[in-house]
């Protein structure tokens, strides 16, 4: 085995492993073309000698922009092979975002897909005085440019194969001194809070973040993946393209961004990752296609649906199923989840991913559910794998156990501090915030975290999105409240606090229909949903899920005081957005007497509020709301 300590360094030792074994696989056509470890290597081999011959020197940066194709990744591991560094550029960036990266990179060489992203780079040359060459790969609607700035990517390669007569062994020289330490890529954040910023990361890095993820996601010479997410994206080496090259996986690339669906369900891969939005897009296909079935197919799901999230619940409780619970999941696999994992393109998926943010719990039981183990994961640009879920300990509520590696610190504030061989160098050109991120050898993440008593990391929050106690304790609003929504008997809530409170507290809207059903199955009579609202048994009922969020949380930010409110958060008030989101300065204002009463010491508070019926007469109701602490008794 020849040295693995960069990305080129890698490739040249699977082709000589595997020579002809087809490594990438790409759709054109209708047509599944295949590509061997030797031709991947020849490829980016005579592609680097001809940017060399164009000008390349070892530091040199080349933008790269175009879909996931084999052009893109030939282009940045051949760049790389010369010492120099890539970055990507995002498909549908305009020409103003196009040139702020190949500005701020000093980017020589652009490396493009097509004729649009060529016209992006055109539009903008005058302004790129570096810019020494436009590469394309796609020649459509190309014939008739005769700007001598642009070349297409086979011509490189047929230069890189004239330069090597006159330089024999260049390349492998280039390749051996390649070293870990090496930065092998320039990746720029969304910049939603300013300007992109340019994270340097190294061979070193890339390659033990992505080994990390391979330790809990075992995949092999025999596996497929899809190639699904941007290239200029961090989340595609971690997750895809740098695993393809450490297992030999073979790396297989959609025809068109529209044909993913399709073409994923032919490729059957081994292993996905799809953010929670993909997810929730899934399970929202399947409760679609549900609807629409025959009567057969609907009762069928009916039928086995619930034995799927049996055995679903038992895995996540650490639980074995007995023999009757085994057949009758064997019956409920032949009859829906083995067709309904194929036509999801998941019917060979031994390994599913799910990252970004907190995925809502229905989806992540009827993922489980239907025989896919999906797993969370926590990774960012700067400090690259820090978390993920293994096997046989799946915590919804968690992002799983840090990684192999990691260390990790919480601060006072509650912010999480990483430090790995993961972690990024810095921001290109920003000594002044690679000083801010990079403190003493640990990279200060932002984000808001609790471990549990297992050890696993519980993701609350931004930390700039995180409230503050009188005691300067820090909690998580946004967090409670969704975790709170999770539950099939809140529609909402709202939670209180703020620098003038003692602790935390909660305005819990009941959801009317679910809840009137489970007093209907318990016999306890109600009359409406004020009266629902005020019972005893429902405040129990609620009262489990707040203990059981509260079980997530650090003893100073749990909920302490709650309250069921004696109706609906309504957006015909202004209580909510049309989108269903807070409007929490307005709610503070118009609840204000309530929220004073749960930090009075009072058990109880009558409340007069203005409602707005569906047919446009307004009222008002008048009620006496209990105040309930999470121990259990009223006040």
């Amino acid at each position: 085995m020849g040295k693995r300590e960069t990305i080129p360094q890698i490739i040249k030792d699977n082709a000589a492993k595997w020579g002809d074994r087809t490594a990438m696989s790409m759709k054109a056509f209708g047509i599944w073309r295949q590509y061997g470890w030797q031709e991947y290597y020849d490829n980016i081999k005579y592609f680097s000698l001809g940017m060399i011959s164009l000008g390349l020197k070892r530091g040199d940066v080349a933008a790269i922009i175009g879909d996931n194709e084999p052009q893109w990744f030939w282009a940045e591991f051949a760049v790389q092979a010369a010492g120099g560094v890539a970055t990507g550029i995002y498909v549908d960036s305009v020409p103003s975002e196009v040139k702020y990266t190949a500005t701020h990179s000093d980017a020589k060489f652009a490396i493009v897909n097509d004729q649009e992203q060529t016209d992006k780079f055109l539009e903008i040359k005058p302004e790129l005085p570096l810019l020494k060459k436009i590469i394309y790969w796609d020649a459509k609607g190309l014939r008739n440019y005769d700007d001598p700035i642009i070349i297409s990517f086979d011509e490189v390669i047929n230069l890189g194969k004239e330069y090597e007569k006159k330089h024999p062994g260049l390349f492998d020289k280039n390749v051996d001194a390649g070293k870990g330490d090496d930065v092998a890529f320039i990746y720029y954040t969304s910049g939603t809070t300013g300007l992109p910023k340019g994270a340097m990361l190294t061979h070193r890095a890339l390659i033990t973040t992505s080994q990390g993820f391979v330790n809990r996601y075992p995949l092999n010479e025999n596996d497929n993946l899809i190639s699904n997410f941007p290239a200029a994206w961090v989340g595609d080496s971690y997750f895809a393209t740098i695993p393809h090259l450490l297992t030999g996986a073979m790396l297989n690339f959609p025809e068109e961004p529209e044909t993913i669906a399709e073409d994923t369900r032919e490729v059957g891969p081994n292993f996905v990752i799809y953010g929670p939005r993909q997810w929730e897009g899934l399970v929202s296909e399947i409760q679609v296609k549900m609807l629409d079935a025959y009567w057969l197919k609907r009762l069928t799901y009916k039928l086995f649906l619930p034995v799927g999230h049996k055995i679903a619940d038992m895995k996540f409780e650490g639980k074995t199923p007995n023999f009757f619970w085994k057949a009758l999941h064997y019956l409920a696999y032949l009859a829906l989840f083995r067709p309904l994992k194929d036509r999801l393109g998941l019917s060979k998926v031994r390994f599913a991913v799910t990252g970004s943010s907190v995925l809502s719990l229905d989806t992540f039981r009827l993922i489980h559910a239907i025989g896919v183990e999906l797993r969370q994961c926590y990774a960012s640009t700067e400090a690259g794998l820090i978390s993920s879920h293994g096997k046989g300990e799946i915590k919804f509520e968690s992002v799983g156990r840090p990684a192999l590696g990691t260390s990790l610190r919480i601060t006072k504030e509650g912010e999480l501090l990483v430090t790995s061989n993961c972690m990024f160098t810095g921001y290109h050109k920003d000594k002044e915030k690679t000083a801010v991120t990079l403190i003493d050898g640990w990279c200060h993440t932002g984000d808001a975290v609790n471990l549990n008593e297992q050890g696993h990391i519980i993701f609350m929050d931004r930390l700039e999105h995180m409230g503050i106690l009188k005691s300067g304790a820090k909690y998580a609003p946004q967090y409670i409240e969704g975790r709170l929504r999770f539950s099939p008997y809140i529609k909402d809530a709202m939670v209180i606090g703020g620098k003038d409170k003692d602790f935390v507290s909660a305005i819990v809207n009941i959801d009317f229909a679910m809840v009137g059903k489970w007093a209907e199955r318990n016999r306890i009579p109600y009359t409406t949903f004020v009266d629902l609202s005020q019972k005893n048994q429902v405040a129990d009922l609620v009262k489990q899920d707040l203990d059981r969020v509260n079980g997530y949380l650090p003893e100073q930010s749990r909920v302490q005081k709650f309250v069921l409110l004696h109706k609906e958060f309504d957006p015909d008030e202004a209580e909510l957005t049309r989108t269903r989101k807070l409007r929490r300065e307005f709610m503070e204002q118009r609840y204000k007497e309530l929220i004073d009463a749960l930090y009075s010491g009072k058990d109880k508070i009558n409340v007069e509020a203005p409602v707005t019926y569906r047919d446009g007469r307004k009222g008002t109701v008048t009620t006496g709301i209990n105040i309930r602490n999470t121990r259990g008794e009223a006040g």
